[in-house]
């Protein structure tokens, strides 16, 4: 079995931690796009009782509010302009 050079140890060293570090970055890019927030009109509630506005995780019409746990319903809303 062949020896290996110093300089050769030193690059299958280096090699290996960039692997490493590009697995971490590509699990971090999965990570961060499945717990990512999407902002829209359809996913914005504002509750009448206790005046309280949210997001929600889904786009759905109905949903109840996290402070007080009434049913919100999604309006349509007109554009102010």
């Amino acid at each position: 079995m062949p020896g290996m050079s110093f300089a050769g140890a030193l690059f299958v060293y280096f090699v290996l931690w960039l692997i490493f570090l590009a697995i971490l970055w590509a699990r971090e890019l999965v990570r961060v796009r499945n717990n990512s927030w999407h902002l829209s009109n359809s996913r914005l509630f504002h509750c009448d009782n206790c005046h309280h506005s949210f997001l929600s995780k889904e786009p759905v019409n109905l949903t109840r509010c996290p402070r007080c746990n009434s049913i919100c319903i999604y309006r349509k809303r007109r554009n102010l302009e």
